[in-house]
Formats: structure tokens, C-alpha cells, sequence
């Protein structure tokens, strides 16, 4: 399928995916305990899955793509700037939120430490489309280490809470950002050059939509109901944010028309 035609469905899907949660959480969630309402379960339940399918869909879509772009993008001011929201989100995040004692203290630390190394990334990523100066290739993979151990510690800290849709939210969605980092590495240092093209973009479509479908409508409630919807603190749904939004805006550079010259 033709490049525009996958980014004009992911628009949309993304616009899909974002209403049909916001309208999930709207009607069929009980705002205090973050459990479907008894009366609305099933729609519930039906619209939790609708926001998946779309996503999956999306990235079947961007897997049948055939524009191939040879080099990472070196410019785009967009993405300099963007590259900031995730340093700053990962701060936030490893320094603001407290987890259950289900998560070790050694997981913690390692948790810190790792985010400084991310932020750190994301920082010089974003300079260097202002600056000229390279960073190693091999630093890509410090993404994927400081969202491998956030998804233990979520995954260890959600374990004693009860499995709510925002739960599974949070943990598809570094799952999916995690794919996309994968892809992303590989992208840097030259592995799978014929493929893993595809890859990326349909990792990074699906990770769009849920990370975006998470944290925008839990924004919106919030503002609404005067932070009335808590079940996943602030600096997670900001951290989603600002994943999904560095990732769209690097689809969108590294498969422009300038990048492919």
C-alpha cells in the first residue's frame, strides 16, 4: 500500500481510537474504582477492544508499505524539538511516582538509573538535529532498557491492584513503544536493513494510537472532573504522551520527501 494512504488511515484510526476511549472511560467506567459500571459492562468491554483492533489494523496497514527510506533522518527541527517531552516525561516519571512494595528496591534503582540514561538520550538525540555532532549508534538500545524495566515494575506494582482497562492500557502500550524502540535501534545500527523498515512503522502506528488513546482522554477527564480520574498517576499518561507524539512526528520525518533524497 502506498505511504499517504497508510498515514491517512492512521489519522484516522488514530482519531477513532482516541474517541472511542475517552467515550469508554466517559460512560462505562466507574470513576472511583476504575471498573466497568455493572449496566455497561459489555460495551465496555466491547469498545476496550475496539481501540486494540484498530490499532492492529493500523499496523497491518503500515507493514505492507513499500517506501524504504535509506538513512535515519539527520534533520527536522520538529523532531529536535519533540525529543525533549520524553527526556523530560522520563524525569517526571522515575522521580515523581511511587510504586506498591511488590516492586524490589533493587528493580527501583535500576529504574532511576535508566531513566537518566534515557533522558539523557533523548536530550542529545534532540540537540543533534540543531547541533552537529553524532551520537553512537549503540545508545539507541537505552530506550528499550528503561522501557523493559518500567514494564517489570508496572507489571510487578499493577499485579497486587486490580486489572482495570487503564492497566492494560499502560502496559500494551510500552509493550508496543518497546517494539517500536526495538525496530528503532535496529534502524541505527544498520540490522535487518530490508525489513525492518516495515517494522518500524507498524510497530510505531500501533504504539501511536494506544499511547496517544490513553493518555489524551484521561487528560480530558481529568480537566473535566477536577483530577476525578486517577487510576494511572499523571506522569505515566504524560510519559505515554510524550512517547506516542516523538514517535508519530519520527514516522513522519524519517518516511518524508526530504529524507528519502
Amino acid at each position: 500500500m502506498k505511504y499517504n494512504k497508510i498515514i491517512l488511515f492512521f489519522n484516522i484510526a488514530l482519531v477513532f481510537g482516541v474517541i472511542m476511549r475517552f467515550f469508554q472511560i466517559r460512560y462505562t467506567v466507574e470513576y472511583e474504582t476504575g471498573f466497568f459500571i455493572q449496566n455497561y459492562e459489555g460495551i465496555g468491554y466491547f469498545m476496550l477492544a475496539a481501540v486494540f483492533v484498530i490499532a492492529l489494523v493500523a499496523a497491518i496497514f503500515a507493514n505492507t508499505c513499500h517506501k524504504n527510506p535509506e538513512h535515519p533522518p539527520k534533520k527536522g527541527r520538529a523532531l529536535g524539538i519533540v525529543s525533549f517531552l520524553p527526556a523530560a516525561a522520563v524525569l517526571i516519571e522515575v522521580f515523581s511516582e511511587s510504586f506498591s512494595s511488590a516492586v524490589s528496591p533493587v528493580m527501583l534503582l535500576l529504574l532511576k538509573a535508566s531513566g537518566l540514561l534515557a533522558a539523557a538520550y533523548f536530550v542529545g538525540f534532540g540537540l543533534q538535529k540543531f547541533v552537529d555532532f553524532d551520537i553512537p549508534p549503540i545508545a539507541s538500545i537505552i530506550p528499550c532498557v528503561y522501557i523493559i524495566i518500567r514494564i517489570i515494575c508496572d507489571f510487578s506494582n499493577i499485579s497486587t491492584l486490580a486489572l482495570i482497562s487503564d492497566n492494560i492500557f499502560l502496559i500494551s502500550a510500552y509493550c508496543l513503544s518497546l517494539l517500536f524502540f526495538l525496530n528503532f535501534t535496529k534502524l541505527y545500527n544498520e540490522v535487518d536493513n530490508e525489513y525492518n523498515f516495515r517494522k518500524l512503522l507498524a510497530s510505531g502506528t500501533a504504539a501511536v494510537i494506544l499511547c496517544i488513546s490513553q493518555s489524551v482522554p484521561s487528560f480530558v477527564i481529568n480537566l473535566i472532573t477536577g483530577n476525578g480520574y486517577t487510576h494511572i498517576s499523571p506522569a505515566a499518561n504524560f510519559s505515554l504522551f510524550a512517547f506516542g507524539l516523538f514517535v508519530m512526528i519520527f514516522i513522519f520525518t524519517h518516511f518524508s520527501d526530504e529524507n528519502m533524497k
